[in-house]
């Protein structure tokens, strides 16, 4: 699972730099990457369900195991989430240069770096810092909020950029996606170390 993460979080810092640059052939390069990385994720979350299906081990290996297999599902999201961003980049990419741009690298940014630490938290499990992504995840709906409504305002504006702004919104979506399942791992992280407690 550990070299999973960290492709993973590659993944994300590369679609990051191919938002901000604009490069819609970087996102096409990051696009094959992630389907080598959802076979390795689909073949991880197959050896849960072996281990899950015949019982064998503790209790508490049991319990790791079967969060490990969620954790291995919700990492499954945020490739496909990657993936859809890189879409939408290319599409960016061949359209015309719209202000709300400068603000979709901001939500990269905190969505990456969520993705980053609930990551770690995965690999060595820690309530305090799965809390704290959990509470990370309302920033990121605000920037979302925020940013649909400057999309709205800018259609508003300039009808003839309506087209034009649809990749940027659905960016800013799969971006809030990609927070939502980060928040998700560490809630899985969570409730886990709290059944470990009991």
């Amino acid at each position: 699972m550990d070299s999973v993460g960290d492709d993973l979080g590659q993944s994300m810092k590369q679609v990051l730099q191919a938002l901000e640059h604009r490069n819609g052939m970087s996102a096409e390069r990051i696009l094959g990457r992630l389907d080598d990385l959802r076979r390795r994720e689909d073949g991880l979350k197959e050896m849960c369900l072996q281990i899950l299906g015949g019982k064998n081990g503790s209790t508490p290996e049991l319990r790791w195991t079967g969060c490990a297999h969620k954790i291995l599902s919700l990492v499954s999201g945020i490739s496909t989430e990657i993936a859809e961003i890189a879409r939408q980049i290319s599409k960016i990419n061949d359209g015309p240069d719209l202000p709300i741009a400068k603000d979709l690298p901001v939500m990269a940014r905190l969505a990456s770096r969520m993705l980053e630490r609930s990551i770690r938290i995965a690999l060595h499990p820690d309530a305090v810092g799965a809390r704290r992504i959990m509470e990370e995840d309302s920033s990121l709906d605000r920037h979302k909020d925020d940013f649909a409504k400057k999309a709205i305002s800018l259609v508003n504006d300039r009808p003839e950029n309506s087209q034009s702004v649809v990749p940027y919104v659905l960016v800013s979506r799969h971006l809030e996606r990609v927070g939502d399942h980060a928040s998700h791992i560490a809630e899985e992280v969570a409730y886990y170390l709290q059944e470990q407690a009991a």
